[in-house]
């Protein structure tokens, strides 16, 4: 899958409705393990961090229970085996975007709220509730292969 948009729900109406952060940078990249280290770097699979977005000053707002899409300047390829990391990254700004969490029982959220430049994190069970666009491609099979790959 080529993924081409990141979006995040809003909390309902908890909270800002719009974040403004500066100097504001994402990163997808992928990952082997299922769960997160508290070093950013040991998360990724080696050479697969990439950054595919980036932008001086980012506005995310949306009504209540609405989606904030971020279309990507560079659309990244997702394999389908490994798990997906989304890495977020600003220098300062104003309110915070609320998003809907939802608790994934291991550690699967890192955060970093005093210095972004710092190679560890706090390793957090909850992550904001994503979604991902993108266009699927099909590896060239016969409809009699696909179908047995689908077998019951």
């Amino acid at each position: 899958m080529t993924i081409s948009q990141i979006g995040w729900q809003r909390g309902g109406s908890s909270g800002s409705a719009a974040g403004n952060y500066n100097n504001f940078k994402l990163y997808v990249g992928l990952a082997s393990a299922s769960e997160l280290s508290n070093r950013y770097e040991d998360n990724y699979i080696p050479g697969t961090r990439t950054l595919v977005y980036e932008t001086v000053s980012q506005v995310m707002s949306a009504g209540p229970d609405e989606w904030m899409v971020i279309t990507l300047d560079t659309p990244f390829w997702y394999n389908g085996v490994d798990n997906v990391i989304v890495e977020l990254e600003w220098l300062g700004g104003a309110n915070m975007f609320y998003t809907y969490m939802w608790e994934t029982g291991v550690s699967r959220g890192l955060m970093n709220k005093a210095d972004v430049g710092a190679p560890t994190g706090t390793l957090s069970t909850a992550m904001s509730q994503l979604m991902f666009e993108g266009t699927m491609a099909l590896e060239q099979y016969t409809f009699g292969h696909i179908k047995t790959l689908w077998s019951f």
